[in-house]
């Protein structure tokens, strides 16, 4: 539980601490940045999918890792077909890591 709160805590308060000392314009170009489709569909998944994941693990409630995973392998499938237009290479690499972490989580 420890590692959960660090791994997940840690990145979260500095994300925050980050926003509220920017300007406005800035924060507003990260809100629409943060409320795009491309961005939720990708990273957002992802980010909600592994934070689930994790919290189910935890727990040991299957009815929370269940939506972790399934979000997290939308996103993983939504990222990968977004960078293989621009590049090939690096598309193959993200998914063999998804894969990797689904190989390994269970």
């Amino acid at each position: 539980m420890d590692t959960f709160l660090i791994m997940w805590g840690i990145p979260a308060f500095m994300v925050i601490r980050g926003y509220l000392k920017m300007d406005d314009e800035d924060r507003k170009a990260v809100r629409e940045d943060f409320t795009s489709p491309k961005f939720i569909f990708t990273i957002g998944f992802l980010v909600i999918g592994a934070f689930l994941e994790r919290l189910g693990n935890i727990t040991s409630i299957g009815l929370i890792r269940a939506p972790g995973m399934i979000l997290l392998a939308v996103g993983g499938i939504i990222t990968f077909l977004d960078l293989w237009g621009e590049r090939k290479l690096r598309s193959l690499l993200f998914l063999l890591l998804i894969s990797l972490y689904f190989l390994l989580s269970y």
